[in-house]
């Protein structure tokens, strides 16, 4: 213990409250300062504190003590006197001193200005929701206060409860993190008397953001002065807790700010919704004609064959460049920032030139129309020029992700059947270079495979582009195959879609302006690279269907690092950001966002969480949460700004989209229900064909795999997969719903649950990352327990679940965790295939 003072700061301060409680009727500094034996100055620091705390009043007649002060502050016995002054000396925090009396719980502090608080002030009700408190109901015989929720982590369940305070008696220490206050967490020991009888308890506040750090610190230092102070621990007694409700919320709606409201491209939704469903050739055919055709469709949709524009011939590269040049061939169509961070800028008049010539040398190396042409490319101009050269001249473009070994290449290109492959030898993650050349060898040996070579350092590629002859645009069929993609394979294997020219065209372009709400001259940007489908349809063709600039970002987007990213949005006039929520949880991990254009930020891939939701839409701009899938080419479920957002729920059906949620027997269920979401139509963007997998119609309903509930104003929540539906106990979980609430605790900054095979079910299991990298060993136990309340809390009755910390999750790099690799790795089985890994 720390040596004991003549007079402490506390014994000061004590000594003069007790002498005002005298002297009703007010003393000065210099009766004070001769009352404690100290200077005229340190007397009026000492009551200027006072009356800064709210325990005195300065007058005509000098200070006195405020109405209500107890005449004398009573003494404290020694040890429990030195013990607070000790823990503030040594943790430089907040102290708290409980002392049980008569009257019961009392209050002392020791504050981090050296202002103390004395005996006397109350101690609130919710004992439950102060670690304080638990150290008193796991070691008192004090009859329980109602559990009433002061946070959304307060434990209020009497079996979660009882385990905490059994935590608490075995570990002699009770915890809470942001269970009281938000952004404040404590820490509190008991204090016995010789007999072995509870006397008190005594605790440290400390903001939550220092908390992980501090811990192992504030730890030591509470036991050993509880351990110095005490004689004997006692035997504590069971306390039985009364059961209680636990009420759920469901989310408020919020609305749009009035200006994007009122400027929204779509100003009505349900009119618009109504007219798509009563007649959907009609619908999308009036926009379809802003298009450029070569011969006009004579039926717009076909509803049993789900056909759209039949007999129409059109083609998406002359729709996206050619039909621009009137009007549009100085501006600028793609913005290209690659890995070694040089900006380069591309007009539609070059890119047309470009792709047209490109075009002809894939006719040169025997591509023609209907023939594929595989892409082994980062995102940058040479995929873009080579994906639009291929649609020119009717030719199917495949794009490859660059994760692929050489086996997994080698056998996407065989089972492609592509002609030629387009490839780089050269990448960059995170400034790095990737040498890629050695790789693409080894996987096209002995395939006898024409290689088109698009080197890095050089203008070798773009010299040969250039020696050759432009390719007319050929007109094609509407659903005539224009790109051949693989799904992202993070629930299997993936599986190729075929969409066509016509649909496509239609379904991305309407999306692009009537919900992502981009207006003539603005610039749209994902963060998805080109060899997915949220980079195909809003990164490449979207932007040009519409005569807008798409920027093109070859690097991960928060390199060199997340303030690059507000710089990047800044100086290139970003208006429009479509991501997913992983790489939005990045940027808020990072802390404070800068000052972007930017208005609007779409959120697909995996679930935003509302947590997350709410950052964006007071950080970034306003979020636009979005759920679709490969097939269906653009945004299925989604909220436009004319309608009011609920965060956590990801909006209704797009007009041209009919959903529903059905059980395992394919009848609808009601709102609030869990089951499968169902297509009965979908937009005109969705596929015109699938190679190498199961169709996802079955009986006249499109089979998302997703679970989702509805609610009883329409909108859905997306809640995970169908096949990883975790069958716990009696309940039924899916991932993206743990997932949700396992976010919702303020030390996690991502999750991801699976499903484990047990003697009685399943086994919930809950990967975590912490939000605190370098997370104390001495602290993942509490955490662990703490997030398993707050999870059973939160899903029901369910057997405690298990929490995994791990330093990161495998995920594609669009963002999709790979829950099957985590699996697997749990279970130390081969995960199979992973060429859908993120570096």
């Amino acid at each position: 213990m720390a040596q004991r003072r003549s007079l402490t700061t506390v014994q000061a301060t004590l000594k003069a409250l007790a002498y005002l409680a005298e002297h009703p009727e007010g003393v000065g500094a210099k009766e004070v300062a001769r009352h404690l034996g100290k200077s005229l100055s340190a007397a009026y620091a000492l009551l200027n504190s006072l009356v800064e705390a709210g325990f005195a009043v300065k007058g005509e007649r000098g200070y006195r003590p405020l109405p209500g002060l107890p005449p004398k502050a009573p003494p404290l016995p020694y040890p429990l006197e030195e013990a607070l002054e000790e823990v503030y000396l040594r943790t430089g925090e907040r102290s708290y001193l409980l002392l049980l009396g008569p009257e019961g719980p009392r209050l002392r502090t020791r504050g981090r200005q050296g202002q103390p608080h004395p005996l006397g002030e109350s101690f609130p009700p919710e004992w439950h929701a102060l670690a304080l408190g638990k150290v008193l109901l796991a070691f008192g015989p004090f009859p329980l206060p109602p559990l009433t929720p002061k946070t959304p982590f307060t434990l209020t369940d009497p079996e979660a409860l009882e385990a905490e305070l059994r935590r608490v008696r075995e570990s002699g220490l009770a915890v809470e993190m942001e269970e009281y206050t938000l952004g404040v967490s404590g820490i509190a020991a008991p204090l016995f008397d010789p007999k072995g009888r509870l006397v008190g308890a005594i605790g440290v506040k400390v903001p939550t953001r220092r908390f992980p750090f501090a811990f192992p610190r504030l730890a030591r230092a509470l036991l050993e002065v509880a351990q110095v102070t005490s004689h004997l621990r006692p035997e504590a007694p069971v306390v039985r807790l009364p059961e209680t409700p636990r009420p759920l919320e469901s989310p408020a709606p919020l609305e749009a700010p009035e200006a994007l409201r009122q400027g929204a491209n779509l100003q009505a939704y349900a009119e618009a919704y109504r007219e798509s469903l009563e007649d959907p050739g009609a619908f999308f055919g009036n926009f379809a004609r802003e298009f450029f055709w070569f011969q006009p469709w004579q039926e717009a949709y076909e509803p049993e064959k789900r056909r759209w524009f039949s007999g129409g011939l059109t083609n998406a590269a002359f729709n996206a460049l050619d039909r621009h040049l009137p009007e549009r061939a100085q501006q600028v169509a793609f913005m290209v920032l690659d890995g070694e961070g040089q900006l380069s800028k591309w007009t539609y008049r070059e890119v047309r030139e470009l792709s047209a010539r490109l075009a002809g040398l894939l006719q040169t190396l025997g591509v023609g129309m209907g023939d594929r042409v595989a892409m082994y490319l980062p995102t940058g101009l040479e995929a873009a020029l080579t994906a639009l050269a291929s649609a020119r001249i009717g030719a199917v473009h495949l794009a490859l992700p660059l994760g692929l070994g050489p086996e997994a290449l080698k056998e996407r290109l065989l089972k492609s059947e592509a002609r030629v492959l387009v490839a780089t030898d050269l990448t960059f993650r995170r400034g790095q270079p990737i040498p890629l050349r050695p790789l693409v060898e080894e996987a096209t040996r002995g395939l006898g495979l024409k290689v088109l070579w698009a080197p890095r350092g050089g203008s070798e590629f773009l010299e040969r582009i250039l020696e050759a002859k432009e390719a007319e645009a050929i007109p094609l069929p509407a659903d005539h195959p224009l790109f051949f993609l693989h799904t992202s394979g993070s629930t299997g294997t993936p599986k190729g879609v075929l969409h066509g020219h016509g649909g496509y065209m239609v379904g991305v372009a309407w999306a692009l302006r009537y919900l992502f709400d981009l207006k003539p001259g603005e610039v749209f940007h994902t963060t998805a690279d080109l060899f997915w489908i949220v980079g195909h349809s809003f990164g490449l063709y979207a932007p040009l269907f519409l005569g807008g600039t798409s920027l093109l970002v070859e690097d991960r987007p928060d390199h060199p690092s997340p303030t690059a990213f507000y710089e990047r949005m800044q100086g290139l006039g970003v208006n429009i950001l479509l991501t997913s929520p992983y790489w939005l949880g990045v940027l808020r991990r990072h802390g404070e966002a800068r000052p972007t254009p930017l208005r609007l930020v779409g959120s697909v891939g995996e679930v935003l969480h509302p947590e997350l939701w709410r950052w964006v839409r007071e950080n970034l701009a306003w979020p636009l949460d979005n759920w679709w899938q490969t097939e269906l080419g653009a945004p299925a479920l989604a909220t436009p700004l004319s309608l009011p957002a609920k965060p956590g729920f990801v909006g209704v059906p797009l007009p041209g989209v009919e959903a529903r949620v059905v059980d395992e027997k394919g009848h609808v269920l009601p709102p609030g229900a869990k089951g499968e979401l169902v297509l009965l139509r979908t937009g005109p963007a969705a596929m015109v064909g699938l190679v190498g997998g199961v169709s996802p119609w079955q009986e006249g309903l499109y089979r998302t795999g997703d679970l989702a509930v509805m609610d009883e104003e329409g909108y859905f929540q997306i809640l995970g997969r169908r096949e990883e539906v975790i069958k716990v106990g009696e309940a039924r979980l899916g991932t993206a719903e743990v997932e949700a609430i396992a976010l919702t605790h303020p030390q996690v900054a991502e999750a991801a649950a699976i499903g484990l095979p047990g003697p009685e079910g399943e086994e919930l299991v809950v990967f975590v990352v912490p939000r605190v990298k370098a997370l104390p060993e001495e602290l993942k136990p509490l955490l662990a327990e703490k997030l398993k309340a707050h999870l059973v809390k939160n899903l029901g009755p369910i057997p405690s679940p298990r929490v995994v910390f791990a330093e990161r999750l495998p995920r594609t790099p669009s963002g999709k965790i790979l829950r099957r690799l985590l699996k697997a790795e749990f279970l130390g089985q081969d995960p199979g295939g992973t060429s859908g890994l993120e570096e």
